[in-house]
């Protein structure tokens, strides 16, 4: 088995309303409650782009347009365990109508929570890039380190 097999690929939206508020999901990993992007894995033969735009409406109920890549991640455990690399695109509301979201056993909650809100900042360090608007960069996930 090579390092090959064990990298996945996430896709994620950075959705902001003009009043600098996110589309978050509130879901639960391992029993552990957290904050998230909504996003996903591809399935095979999908497009990234496709991916995200899925992924949104099926945890969301919102239809989606990506516009830009905001960031791309790599989050490391060790050399010969899971890595991950997550490509979060800006993306806009298609139309204010909203789907209901496909059931998801651990997603318990969509909200739009403003950029400053205290579970943003403490789980999410480079939610600055939001509040900037910045796009198209790399993050070491490992030390943090935005570039």
């Amino acid at each position: 088995m090579n390092n090959a097999d064990h990298y996945r690929v996430r896709v994620s939206a950075a959705v902001l309303r003009p009043r600098d508020e996110l589309l978050l999901v509130r879901e639960s990993r391992l029993a552990v409650a957290i904050i998230n992007l909504p996003g996903g894995a591809p399935q095979i033969g999908e497009t990234l782009e496709r991916a995200v735009v899925r992924e949104v409406l099926e945890e969301t109920g919102y239809q989606i347009n990506p516009t830009e890549i905001a960031f791309v991640a790599e989050r490391r455990k060790d050399r010969w365990s899971a890595s991950f690399l997550e490509i979060c695109f800006y993306a806009e509301i298609v139309s204010d109508e909203r789907a209901a979201p496909k059931a998801h056993d651990s997603i318990y909650s969509v909200e739009w929570l403003p950029l400053d809100h205290p579970d943003i900042r403490s789980q999410m360090p480079h939610i600055e890039l939001f509040s900037t608007r910045r796009r198209g960069h790399y993050i070491d996930a490992v030390s943090e380190t935005v570039s």
